[in-house]
């Protein structure tokens, strides 16, 4: 049976039960790099396994509804929404289009995520924080700002540098998860075929 996909389809109820579970993955893990002070986000891995099982809609959802629950804790995230939604559309489609079948088709995946983080969120750190959001990644921010004054190339080389380690293992640990999931519990999933392993 085929099954029906795209925004009217995709939230089924087994969809938003994981948002909730997506959500809590995404905070846990953001909140212990912070805790560790690692120049890395890993904020985005419950987005990721939701967008790969779920479809990009949910995953946007998923991604929107972090924001706003990190919000409590640190204001400045919820300023990066449209960064969480374009991560979360882009993972459901690449995962429609069979994208993460394979190791290196996944990594592929996590560099371009790195590149349309970089592109979306480079700009909110310089318009609307000035290039500091009160994360670790600020300090390597500040470093490329000692060498070269200019806050554009500091912020996108800081960007990119911390995104292309954070986004690419953000995907990779996603995509163990959901090569660890049950295949009856991903037969279920309208994105879950292709992680079925027989």
């Amino acid at each position: 049976m085929k099954k029906e996909k795209g925004l009217l389809h995709d939230f089924t109820l087994l969809a938003i039960l994981l948002i909730p579970v997506g959500i809590a993955l995404n905070f846990v893990t953001s909140q212990i790099v912070q805790l560790l002070r690692l120049p890395l986000h890993f904020d985005v891995i419950g987005t990721v396994v939701v967008s790969m099982i779920a479809g990009p809609w949910v995953g946007a959802v998923t991604g929107v509804a972090t924001n706003v629950v990190t919000s409590l804790t640190n204001p400045t995230s919820l300023f990066f929404a449209p960064v969480s939604i374009a991560i979360g559309l882009l993972i459901g489609y690449m995962s429609r289009a069979g994208m993460f079948k394979k190791l290196w088709t996944t990594i592929v995946s996590g560099v371009v995520i790195t590149l349309i983080t970089v592109v979306v969120s480079a700009p909110i750190s310089v318009l609307v924080f000035g290039g500091a959001t009160g994360k670790s990644v600020d300090t390597v921010t500040g470093v490329f700002l000692a060498s070269t004054q200019d806050i554009w190339t500091s912020v996108f080389s800081s960007s990119i540098l911390v995104n292309s380690v954070d986004k690419i293992l953000s995907v990779l640990i996603a995509y163990i998860i959901v090569k660890k999931m049950s295949s009856r519990y991903l037969a279920k999933m309208n994105y879950g075929d292709p992680f079925i392993t027989h």
